[in-house]
């Protein structure tokens, strides 16, 4: 969810000789592009086709001809069960992919009726705090038939990933027909206040190590699960540019690459699952290009620096959310036709799966109504606009090939400082990270304030509060699920068999201090009652950590 506010200055309309051209990043925008600006350029080397090397025209030969992409929808709130209701009903309606987002407490590893989860159950997404919380989200759907991804971080995207798995072993479904994502990245809310906050609760080293042991449990028994989704996405929500999207994200996965093959694993085999989760903003044609460039520079990255050659490994695969930073508060109904210029944009980009904000997130959860328009709006795209029709119908473009040219080398030299710093970890530690994000911040807000960009209806043709058509926002009564889930777990609790429960916490303990992979261990605990919240304090206790 987002919403931009500005300095409110009511003004005549801007006319052409006033306005910046320029890209969202600072790219300069010619008047015309002709053939002399991409002088050199190789269709069979720069382009190439769609499913082959280099990837720019696309991940797949066939693309939205053979399959249109993954309409994909955020749900969480309340409760598992209230969850699963919504999901039901947007499938109903023709959604296939679902973003479960979890609550605050969940994402730090507390079970609902912890102290510190007070006020905050079920308010920012689904409270998980059992295997059978997972097993409800699932009710009417096998973990091989519809496709969820994990809104989550490691530590605790290694109990999902245990959950999931107990899931389908209880379902009788094998771990090979298993679909859906683990995020498990352990670094995209790690700057500033974040970082401080996550690692207070959980040890740096132990969570990148049971990111490993996720990527390690899903490469040798879950073939098409997703291992990971590098997660830019929540770094361009906090006002970083196109340019910085781009390495950021690579940045994180090549990190976490990196420490995946220290492990002993085979860089022809776990990154064959590795998806990414990126922004699509309102700058039309600069987020065409950037889909584009980190498609070409990913693919040579890993041929040429990782050594992989299986051509699987090279595929850079990605799921697009619209921006919820380009929402606005004010006249909350043009956010539709944000929504739905971004979704244009990340299918020109050639996205596997798209999500859309919807239109009233800028204020609150998303009604049914408004998941309604936002699904709406891709189906029109998908099967009314025609641009699913043929294959990457910007390729050879002067300007598209000129700014996805510009983009990778933008991009590749981001990267550079990136590894001169010492790569995307040193780098959050440093507190550069955290410099960048605010560089841009301030930017962005000057050029708002001033009116150097437009932001309809904030900075530009406003109308009265009084005349905004009136918003039916979804509320959450925080007391009311904090109380139901308290009473659940303490029945939970009750009654499990108190002396395997105890069994199942020391092996925990012992294989976390043993070196094991940490996944089959969780998904043991989770089969004899241990909830979220106790397997983290059995990891923690194995670390020797504490923090309350």
């Amino acid at each position: 969810m987002g919403g931009r506010l500005a300095s409110s200055h009511a003004g005549p309309a801007r006319d052409s000789e006033e306005q910046i051209f320029e890209t969202g990043a600072g790219l300069e925008i010619r008047e015309l592009y002709r053939p002399d600006d991409i002088a050199g350029f190789d269709p069979a080397q720069d382009l190439g086709e769609p499913g082959h090397f280099p990837f720019t025209r696309g991940p797949y030969p066939g693309m939205y001809r053979e399959r249109i992409w993954t309409r994909r929808f955020q749900v969480g709130f309340g409760s598992p069960l209230e969850t699963n209701e919504r999901i039901k009903y947007l499938h109903s309606q023709g959604a296939n992919g679902f973003v479960i987002t979890i609550d605050l407490p969940t994402s730090y590893g507390f079970d609902s009726d912890d102290p510190l989860s007070d006020g905050e159950v079920g308010v920012t997404g689904v409270p998980i705090s059992t295997l059978e919380d997972m097993e409800t989200l699932y009710e009417g759907f096998g973990p091989d038939s519809v496709s969820y991804a994990l809104s989550i971080r490691p530590p605790v995207s290694s109990v999902t990933l245990a959950m999931l798995a107990s899931v389908a072993q209880r379902r009788n479904v094998p771990f090979e027909k298993v679909i859906g994502t683990q995020q498990n990245d352990p670094f995209y809310q790690m700057s500033g206040g974040p970082l401080q906050t996550i690692t207070q609760f959980f040890p740096l080293e132990g969570t990148l190590r049971l990111c490993i042991d996720n990527i390690e449990f899903i490469s040798k028994n879950m073939p098409r699960l997703n291992w990971m989704v590098t997660n830019g996405y929540n770094l361009r929500e906090t006002g970083v540019n196109a340019i910085q999207d781009g390495a950021f994200t690579l940045g994180h996965a090549f990190d976490i690459f990196r420490r995946a093959r220290a492990r002993g694993l085979d860089v022809d085999l776990f990154p064959r699952r590795a998806s990414f989760f990126l922004s699509c903003s309102i700058d039309f044609f600069e987020e065409i290009a950037k889909f584009r460039a980190m498609r070409r520079l990913y693919a040579r990255t890993m041929r040429e620096e990782f050594g992989a050659s299986n051509p699987e490994c090279w595929r850079l695969r990605f799921s697009v959310q619209s921006a919820g930073n380009t929402l606005t508060r004010q006249q909350p109904e043009v956010n539709i036709i944000r929504a739905g210029v971004e979704a244009m944009a990340a299918v020109f980009g050639g996205a596997q799966s798209i999500h859309l904000c919807s239109y009233d997130e800028a204020h609150g959860l998303p009604t049914e109504e408004s998941s309604r328009i936002a699904l709406r709006t891709q189906q029109v795209i998908a099967y009314e606009s025609g641009i699913t029709k043929t294959i990457d119908p910007l390729g050879g473009s002067y300007y598209v090939e000129t700014l996805t040219n510009r983009m990778e080398e933008a991009i590749r030299e981001k990267l550079a400082e990136i590894d001169d710093n010492g790569g995307m970890i040193e780098c959050i530690r440093a507190g550069w990270l955290e410099s960048q994000i605010n560089d841009e911040r301030i930017r962005n807000q000057n050029d708002l304030d001033t009116r150097r960009r437009t932001l309809v209806g904030v900075n530009r043709f406003q109308i009265p509060r009084e005349e905004e058509i009136p918003l039916k926002i979804h509320r959450i009564q925080a007391e009311q699920w904090g109380a139901r889930r308290g009473e659940y777990l303490r029945e939970y609790r009750v009654s499990r068999d108190q002396g395997r429960w105890a069994d199942a916490m020391a092996r925990l303990e012992a294989g976390w201090r043993s070196g094991e992979n940490m996944v089959p261990l969780l998904m043991d605990a989770l089969q004899n009652k241990v909830t979220m919240g106790e397997c983290h304090e059995a990891m923690r206790n194995a670390q020797n950590w504490s923090f309350r």
